[in-house]
């Protein structure tokens, strides 16, 4: 009998034994949240065309706004009910019970109200809104974006269609989060860049070269870090706005190293050198 080929994720976790808990925990959340609830209907490719010519994202149009507000909002309750008994540190578990009792009676304007800041990024709202309903802001941070993400058609989020759109911005297409990760492909003339958003995991092509965060393009003032032991990432650091982007610089296990939290021991590094992280749902103007 032949044994099973492990998945990318498993060698990977084989290699850092210290994330097992941290992927145990995403991918159930990630397993049950696609399970719980189904994607919204979006517009055709044609009209998404014309809704994003002017560079604003896709949820910060207004009708398409409320609509992800809406059908978050309803869909949470259900959502925090089908992780009730996942396997998690106490605390999680905790504050998933405390969020479950409030959205239980709470108003569905004030679950609405919750999204309608998370989609805005207001920041210092999500943080007032938290303390005021004693909630855990990075559970409701990571868990709102998770909800959103499941949300968003997955065709939606695939590099080629956002070429065949035309979006090379620094920003997300569908939701506008600053991305939080890079990846490096091949093409026939070179590499090309794509970007990856922390928020609802969309990725679309970008220019090759410059900061992504501030648009400085001078190679001078730019470096790169490499990270012992880990030759499929890298380091990308403006020296200009002290911002570093990880970036993915092979191909194939695009599973693991798209995203955030299987790399989150190389932002120690960025730490180190006292650089920004941007992007990730868990940081507050991130």
């Amino acid at each position: 009998m032949k044994t099973a080929k492990k998945s990318p994720m498993d060698e990977y976790l084989k290699k850092h034994p210290f994330l097992v808990e941290t992927a145990n925990l995403q991918l159930a959340m990630e397993k049950i949240l696609t399970g719980a609830v189904s994607p919204v209907s979006f517009p055709e490719k044609d009209d998404i065309k014309k809704i994003v010519k002017d560079g604003m994202p896709l949820l910060q149009q207004p009708q398409l706004q409320r609509t992800m507000v809406k059908v978050a909002a309803v869909s949470l309750g259900d959502c925090l009910e089908a992780l009730k008994d996942i396997e998690a540190p106490d605390m999680m578990k905790a504050a998933l019970k405390n969020w479950q009792s409030w959205t239980a009676e709470a108003e569905l304007t004030e679950i609405q109200q919750f999204f309608d800041y998370l989609l805005r990024q207001e920041d210092a709202e999500i943080q007032q809104f938290a303390a005021d309903n004693k909630l855990n802001e990075v559970l409701v941070r990571t868990l709102g974006w998770q909800l959103v993400e499941v949300l968003v058609p997955a065709g939606l989020k695939d590099p080629v269609f956002w070429q065949g759109i035309g979006w090379k911005r620094n920003y997300c297409p569908i939701c506008g989060r600053q991305p939080v990760l890079a990846q490096l492909r091949k093409e026939q003339e070179g590499r090309a860049r794509v970007l990856a958003c922390d928020g609802c995991h969309t990725v679309w092509p970008y220019a090759r070269i410059g900061c992504v965060y501030c648009g400085n393009d001078d190679l001078k003032e730019m470096h790169i870090l490499e990270p012992e032991g880990e030759a499929a990432m890298r380091l990308d650091v403006c020296d200009k706005c002290h911002a570093y982007l990880k970036t993915y610089n092979e191909e194939g296990e695009e599973e693991v190293y798209l995203r955030d939290w299987a790399t989150i021991h190389l932002d120690f590094l960025g730490e180190e050198k006292s650089l920004q992280k941007k992007g990730s749902v868990m940081l507050a103007n991130a």
